[in-house]
């Protein structure tokens, strides 16, 4: 082989491997900025001026704005947040952050099936890490990189930052070294289930106290006392209720043409009877779930079976006191999309078919908010925290009604999980605000605390504790002590992973900001102690976003004025509503951005 033949053939190997390992653009324009921009970051005598950074970002944004077929936005998108990111390191401006944040989540939501959203996740995962120092938020972020783009490149480098936050937290929570491995997170398990309590919470027993445990049940036959269900379209959620405490396992088989057999999940619980009220056999049809069926398996195993027609994704999970397994299953979003775009009314290209398409956009991004489920936490048996002759339920169930009425006079839809003085178990609630396709889901409480003196608005979305007053709080609203909650954080986190938790936080921020401000024009003793994250149990697993208020704590004697106080109550469920309004407005703008 001649010398230059050799040298033609190093080219083009070359070549080739250039253009493997770089990303293919659609103009000269694109590769040269983003060329540019990978000599800047490494330049320090020239990216340490703003002007450059703004300049590059403006080649960027050209780009975006000159591409009217969107082949290349997702590029755009991806690397206008680069830029400021870049950007941020050197300038520190919180401002620059949230527009690199802005433009990667633009990446993710409206470009899903390409490598550049998968990196744009992978991107906002190091934010949450390097910036905002919130280890818990970029470990669900490096999740979804995971789950939700399993064929981006960022996929092994997300699953690396995974084992390196498991090993660190596990090293908190154990005070060893210890490792996980990713891969077994979702796999069934044969033992004994993690659990969350739900039990009366009154002011006898406002402790961090743990709960001294159950008596061994393994030597007795638990017996499956009922089966319930919830459904829709799109979501249903079934409850195995027993009399005991069970070990259980649970699988997936895949369809068999063969057999003409569709999904089937079944349960099996260990040293179970089947109760004299259960059906062998109950027919559902609802568009995800066929039919249920249960039989004794063996001699001291019952097994219940889901024939499950459409499944996109599932969850298995169990409650304490009494003891129930829950199993939530979704359909596949691909089939929730259609039937809103076959479901527009056929009208001629005109503005009110401009409106009409505009608002299944936004449906189908999952960013209408219409119908506004409220509710009023405990009930029933269940006072909540007590104060004197005052319970927590009845001033929440007042709130509510008032907070309702407000929305309703806004144009909202306003449903409730209760409207009386009624007990509805924890996964009743969620499951409600599902089957139900509510917008946004709003948990009312008031708060309790050992010391008399702590007192405050607050308002929580659903993540990982950061503190120990969250994790009190969490305790108290779930009937769990304080240790169980550590102990929760890192098991829950597949349930959590389901959840709209950058969503609930911009609610979460927007309602506490203008609630706070309006409400404070008139009584300007209201304390606030900000916005919050804790893993709330009423929270987890709701498809839409979620927030829970506490209004104010009951054991202060200022707080307690105010809950007791009927002008107080209608300016805060102003601010709720002008909050609500306020969040709605601005995600349908942002939706509606070319």
């Amino acid at each position: 082989m001649t010398m230059s033949i050799k040298r033609l053939l190093f080219f083009f190997i070359a070549a080739l491997l250039l253009a493997l390992c770089t990303p293919c653009f659609l103009s000269a324009g694109m590769q040269s900025a983003v060329q540019e921009l990978e000599k800047l970051i490494d330049d320090e005598n020239r990216n340490k001026y703003r002007s450059h950074w703004l300049s590059l970002a403006d080649r960027f944004q050209q780009a975006l704005d000159e591409d009217p077929e969107g082949k290349q936005k997702a590029q755009a998108l991806y690397y206008l947040g680069r830029t400021y990111q870049e950007l941020g390191k050197k300038s520190f401006l919180p401002s620059d952050f949230e527009k690199a944040e802005e433009f990667y989540t633009r990446a993710v939501r409206e470009h899903p099936g390409t490598d550049f959203a998968g990196r744009s996740q992978y991107r906002r995962a190091e934010l949450q890490l390097r910036h905002h120092r919130d280890s818990a938020q970029a470990y669900l972020e490096y999740l979804r990189v995971v789950y939700n783009h399993s064929s981006s490149s960022k996929k092994d480098a997300a699953q690396e930052a995974l084992r390196e936050l498991d090993r660190k937290n596990l090293e908190k929570i154990n005070g060893k070294s210890a490792s996980l491995d990713l891969d077994t997170v979702s796999e069934p398990q044969k033992t004994r289930q993690p659990f969350l309590e739900e039990r009366p919470i009154t002011d006898s027993n406002i402790t961090d106290a743990p709960r001294q445990d159950r008596a061994d049940t393994d030597s007795r036959t638990a017996r499956l006392v009922d089966i319930r269900h919830w459904s829709s379209d799109e979501y249903t959620r079934i409850v195995l209720d027993l009399d005991a405490q069970v070990d259980y396992y649970h699988k997936l088989l895949k369809p068999d043409e063969d057999l003409g057999t569709p999904h089937r999940l079944f349960i099996d619980l260990e040293k179970t009877r089947q109760g004299e009220k259960i059906a062998g056999e109950e027919n559902i049809a609802d568009g995800i779930l066929n039919r249920i069926r249960s039989a004794q398996h063996t001699e001291d195993k019952s097994r219940v079976v889901l024939d499950i027609d459409e499944l996109d994704d599932f969850r298995v999970f169990a409650l304490e006191n009494p003891f129930r397994i829950v199993v939530d299953v979704y359909s596949p979003e691909e089939r929730q999309v259609l039937h809103t775009v076959e479901g527009e009314p056929e009208v001629s290209l005109d503005p009110e078919r401009a409106r009409l398409s505009s608002g299944s956009l936004l449906e189908q991004l999952g960013l209408k908010v219409q119908t506004i489920m409220i509710d009023p936490g405990h009930g029933g048996k269940d006072p909540g925290a007590v104060a004197g002759n005052f319970k927590e339920k009845d001033i929440v169930l007042r709130m509510s009604r008032v907070l309702g009425r407000k929305l309703e006079q806004e144009g909202f839809d306003v449903l409730y999980t209760r409207t009386e003085d009624v007990f509805v178990p924890l996964e009743e609630r969620t499951a409600m605000a599902n089957s139900k396709k509510a917008d946004l889901f709003i948990s009312v409480h008031a708060n309790a605390h050992r010391n008399p003196n702590v007192r405050g608005f607050e308002v929580y979305y659903l993540n990982f504790a950061q503190d120990e007053d969250a994790k009190r709080v969490a305790a108290r609203e779930n009937a769990v002590s304080t240790q169980k909650i550590s102990d929760l954080q890192y098991i829950l986190t597949d349930l959590m992973l389901s959840s709209k938790i950058s969503e609930s936080r911009d609610l979460a921020k927007k309602v506490h900001e203008v609630t706070l401000d309006s409400t404070r024009g008139m009584f300007t003793d209201l304390d606030t102690n900000g916005v919050r994250q804790a893993p709330f149990y009423v929270l987890m697993g709701a498809q839409m976003p979620a927030i829970l208020l506490e209004m104010g704590y009951m054991t202060n004697k200022k707080d307690m004025r105010l809950l007791q106080n009927d002008d107080f109550m209608r300016y805060m469920a102003r601010g709720l509503t002008m909050g609500i309004t306020s969040y709605r407005d601005k995600i349908e703008q942002f939706a509606r951005l070319d």
